[in-house]
């Protein structure tokens, strides 16, 4: 999950975004630490090989290839490389971001236009927020590695209670019949029960009926797009110029950076600095974008820049169990309600709720 940092930025306190400098988790220096540590391994080898070891003509062909090196490497333009490239990503991250479904919708349309308490409304308003969290759980497991570890198969899912034995059984055999898309079957059962809550009269009007499919079908679509997120990439070769242009600028730029001899006056070589402080600043800068963009080239990972499927799951599977079975006006006091009166609403306790819920579905297999 991308690490939260602006409720701090939100405190007055004095050197908060200096405390957010020496963060870990999430940091840039957690990225770029093997890169610096490879880069000053490096430029040390080759420092002390011209300082200590290199004699007479061998040092004049070293100082040649420095300045041949200076001379080509800017003309690599990594800055206009890199600047799309990233855009370009975190533009695609944040798309994504923004498909990830939510079915509180669903749950309080459920409760508005199914308000009633019997057993038969009870169910329904379970099996619709089952088969949607059911579809949640296959998407993820589809698009999300920490997921697929959790829910590897089907029995998986059985065990943890979003499938039941007969509807597995109707899973594998749209598999069986060559189906790929097994995993919106659970929405199709959605949208098949709420039309049958609307033909037993459970569901008042037509208009209410439309409203529930309307958002079934929305839900389908969230889903449909984050899956194309995660189907479709950027295209490899662009990530491979990228990469290149960017290693290979500092491979020239370790070469480049190096010390030469102050009796030759080279321009920009007057003074011996023993740590190349500015090169490490570039490093820390160009590296550190492309290191941002190979973070959120993927938010369906499991490093610290992903998405938390598994918290949206476990959150989207509660909540909108709670949502859609708590009623509004189930015990009225018997004096009349006036406005500032505590409003009269009945939540009913989860636990029980998810209890009865289990018992629906282990007498659902004998149907």
């Amino acid at each position: 999950m991308p690490v939260e940092y602006t409720k701090a930025i939100g405190n007055t306190r004095c050197c908060v975004f200096v405390r957010l400098l020496f963060r870990w988790r999430g940091s840039v220096y957690k990225l770029l630490w093997p890169d610096l540590l490879v880069y000053i391994v490096l430029y040390a080898a080759l420092s002390c090989l011209y300082r200590f070891y290199l004699q007479g003509n061998q040092r004049k062909i070293f100082e040649e290839v420095v300045l041949h090196s200076v001379r080509y490497r800017d003309l690599i333009p990594v800055a206009f490389i890199l600047g799309f490239y990233v855009a370009l990503v975190v533009v695609r991250w944040w798309a994504a971001c923004r498909t990830l479904p939510d079915n509180t919708d669903v749950a309080l349309l459920l409760a508005t236009h199914m308000p009633r308490t019997d057993v038969r409304s009870f169910e329904i308003r379970s099996r619709v927020v089952r088969f949607i969290n059911l579809t949640y759980v296959l998407l993820f497991a589809h698009v999300s590695a920490a997921v697929h570890m959790r829910y590897p198969d089907l029995p998986s899912l059985v065990a943890d209670r979003f499938l039941t034995d007969k509807e597995k059984e109707l899973i594998e055999e749209a598999e069986n019949r060559c189906c790929k898309d097994t995993k919106w079957l659970p929405l199709s059962w959605s949208c098949q029960l709420v039309r049958a809550a609307r033909d037993e009269g459970y569901i008042d009007t037509e208009t209410a009926k439309e409203g529930l499919l309307k958002e079934l079908l929305r839900l389908r679509r969230q889903c449909g797009a984050l899956l194309a997120w995660h189907e479709y990439n950027i295209p490899l070769v662009y990530t491979q110029v990228v990469t290149i242009a960017v290693y290979t600028y500092f491979l020239f730029s370790v070469v480049s950076n190096q010390y030469l001899d102050e009796e030759h006056h080279y321009p920009h070589y007057e003074a011996d600095l023993v740590v190349p402080c500015f090169a490490f600043l570039e490093l820390i800068f160009y590296l550190g974008l492309l290191k941002v963009a190979e973070a959120l080239i993927n938010p369906f990972g499991v490093d610290d820049h992903s998405f938390e499927f598994l918290k949206i799951l476990e959150d989207a599977r509660y909540s909108a169990f709670v949502l859609c079975h708590t009623g509004y006006g189930e015990h009225t006091p018997s004096a009349p309600w006036r406005p500032g009166d505590t409003a009269p609403v009945k939540i009913m306790d989860v636990g029980h709720l998810a209890g009865t819920s289990h018992t629906i579905l282990e007498s659902l297999e004998d149907e």
